[in-house]
């Protein structure tokens, strides 16, 4: 079984400042791994390529100025 990472603590890197795409690819490979397996909260195994499409996809992170911001009022709060 994989041990998959919950899609919040990606968005969380995001919670402090805004971050280009490749700024958060570096963190999440950092932190997590750079074959990490992620999961939301009804659905599970994307890998990074496909979290970051289902973010902008539901409008949970938005491009200001060449980074991505996180929009606090998409992102439950569980």
């Amino acid at each position: 079984m994989t041990n998959e990472i919950h899609a919040h603590n990606v968005l969380n890197l995001l919670r402090d400042q805004p971050l280009s795409e490749q700024e958060l690819r570096d963190q999440v490979a950092t932190q997590f791994g750079p074959d990490a397996a992620f999961r939301t909260c009804k659905m599970n195994g994307f890998d990074l390529d496909a979290l970051l499409a289902f973010f902008i996809e539901r409008e949970k992170i938005v491009a200001i100025d060449g980074k991505w911001a996180l929009n606090q009022a998409r992102v439950c709060s569980h």
